[in-house]
């Protein structure tokens, strides 16, 4: 239970395998009710109360706990814009191949992340407030991205010479483009 409750209500077979729990006993226990099936392989305790950022544990559990919340997705969680994104982004490993079913879902970026520029909040495992700019300058409008730069600075999240140099990096980049 204290496995789920770290992944917002979810259990895999890989999360429960090293407690003893074979992915046989995930199956029995969703044919008595005491969980459901949520995706392949991921299992939801139905006790559990659901998380806001339920998109965003299955995402990474899909890629089996490999992904990151990032780029958009990530503006998302640190609540820094008004982004809605379509789909999630999750940034795996440039090594880690995946082959299930539900990419149609998700954003996939590659990058062997940092511990340094990874963080959790609440269930999420998402970059980090600094990580996540650096990364969406250039593929978020530009207008949502000084948001976000504004609203990190405002937070105390960044420090005003990060917001310079992202600033500064944003604008050179829109100079170049001819894009505002």
């Amino acid at each position: 239970m204290e496995i789920a409750v770290d992944h917002g209500g979810y259990v895999t077979p890989a999360l429960v395998a090293p407690v003893g729990v074979p992915a046989i006993e995930l199956r029995k226990m969703v044919s008595r009710g005491t969980l459901t099936s949520a995706g392949h392989g991921v299992y939801r305790v139905p006790a559990l109360p659901h998380d806001r950022y339920d998109e965003f544990i299955l995402a990474r559990l899909w890629a089996a706990g490999r992904g990151v919340i990032s780029y958009d997705s990530a503006l998302v969680v640190h609540e820094l814009c008004d982004i809605n994104p379509t789909k999630v982004h999750l940034t795996i490993p440039t090594s880690y191949r995946i082959s299930r079913a539900g990419a149609d879902r998700y954003v996939i970026h590659r990058a062997d992340l940092t511990d340094a520029e990874i963080t959790r909040v609440e269930a999420v495992t998402v970059t980090t407030i600094t990580r996540t700019l650096r990364d969406t300058i250039g593929t978020v409008p530009a207008y949502l991205v000084r948001q976000a730069i504004d609203t990190a600075r405002r937070r105390g999240a960044i420090t005003a010479a990060t917001r310079d140099a992202l600033t500064s990096r944003l604008d050179q980049l829109h100079d170049h483009s001819g894009v505002r």
